[in-house]
């Protein structure tokens, strides 16, 4: 891999996976319920830097994001499944473009290195998020956290 391919997945692509990943779980606040959905990359406590529809975006530069509904509370049984499916299923689709373009780039050496690092991270993030695990406590911000797989599980066993 190239140093531009490299510190261009370091400093753009892995945060803008992260972003999708969160406007992913976003997707599924919006579209399932009537809910506000806060999109946060980088520090939870981050000012509202933009606003489109029912997604406020709070943004500074990282490699670690979250998404909260406005009101977590009022979402139903199925309303949450949505919520939390909708980063994994981003992730998902970011890594099948990522793989179909590096693919299609493979004259273009640089790009495509690119690419393919898009792919192995967003298969990472894919796979971190979707194995049912609490993150451990190297893995912050996120120590101590259930894994998006994990939330999924429990809420399935509640009414099983």
């Amino acid at each position: 891999m190239s140093i531009l391919s490299f510190m261009l997945l370091y400093v753009i692509g892995i945060p803008i996976s992260t972003l999708l990943h969160e406007i992913g779980h976003a997707l599924g606040v919006i579209v399932c319920s009537k809910e506000r959905a806060h999109v946060y990359l980088g520090a939870k406590n981050s000012p509202e830097t933009l606003r489109i529809g029912r997604i406020h975006f709070h943004i500074r530069w990282g490699f670690f994001g979250f998404c909260t509904p406005q009101k977590r509370g009022n979402l139903t049984r199925k309303q949450s499944l949505g919520f939390i499916a909708g980063g994994p299923i981003m992730s998902l689709a970011v890594l099948l473009c990522a793989s179909y373009l590096a693919r299609y780039f493979t004259d273009y050496a640089g790009i495509h290195y690119f690419f393919n690092g898009l792919f192995y991270w967003n298969t990472f993030q894919f796979l971190a998020t979707a194995f049912p695990l609490i993150y451990p406590n190297w893995y912050k911000p996120y120590a101590g956290l259930p894994s998006d797989g994990y939330q999924m599980l429990s809420l399935l066993k509640k009414n099983i």
